[in-house]
């Protein structure tokens, strides 16, 4: 990220401001690590000490003032409003519904043709097998919805895989041998 400090008004930025002012930028990039650039603005008005700070990230631009008895309060109150709308942001994002659902099959996967007799259609879903340790499996298995999870054991190298059963076990299949 692009730090850019500037006085406005006679205002001179010293040594130590501007390390304070980087430490804290820092600690934003890592709130949010899409940060492009970032100007940090100072003034003075009268009695009080004003603090401009835009930040330019992938996709948003987010801009926030502060006003302060003095340049490190002001650039608190700043960040803090900063960092409150990245919160914000990162929750639209989240909580953004899904596209909708078409009816027919997953993209990505193939079903074979229907067969004239009554055994019921195969649906194939490729997936890539992550090599990953038992545990971590079954928290991954946590966040799937359809309770089936392909895994690569890390320990023996083989491919398992982790199935959620109906009373709320869970099975863990490897092959034998």
């Amino acid at each position: 990220m692009v730090l850019h400090l500037a006085g406005r008004g006679g205002v001179t930025i010293s040594p130590e401001l501007r390390r304070r002012i980087a430490a804290k930028m820092a600690k934003m990039e890592r709130l949010s690590p899409k940060l492009i650039e970032a100007r940090v603005v100072l003034a003075t008005e009268r009695h009080r000490h004003l603090s401009e700070v835009t930040l330019h990230a992938k996709g948003a631009t987010l801009h926030a003032e502060g006003a302060a008895p003095d340049f490190h309060a002001a650039i608190d109150q700043a960040l803090a409003t900063l960092s409150a709308q990245i919160r914000r942001k990162k929750e639209r994002v989240s909580s953004r519904k899904g596209r909708a659902v078409r009816p027919g099959p997953a993209p990505g996967a193939a079903s074979l043709p229907e067969p004239a007799d009554e055994t019921p259609a195969v649906v194939v879903r490729r997936t890539n097998a992550k090599p990953m340790s038992l545990e971590e499996a079954v928290d991954q298995l946590r966040l799937q919805t359809d309770g089936l999870l392909v895994f690569r054991n890390a320990r023996t190298g083989a491919v398992n895989v982790l199935r959620r059963r109906g009373e709320g076990t869970v099975e863990l299949v490897e092959p034998a041998g």
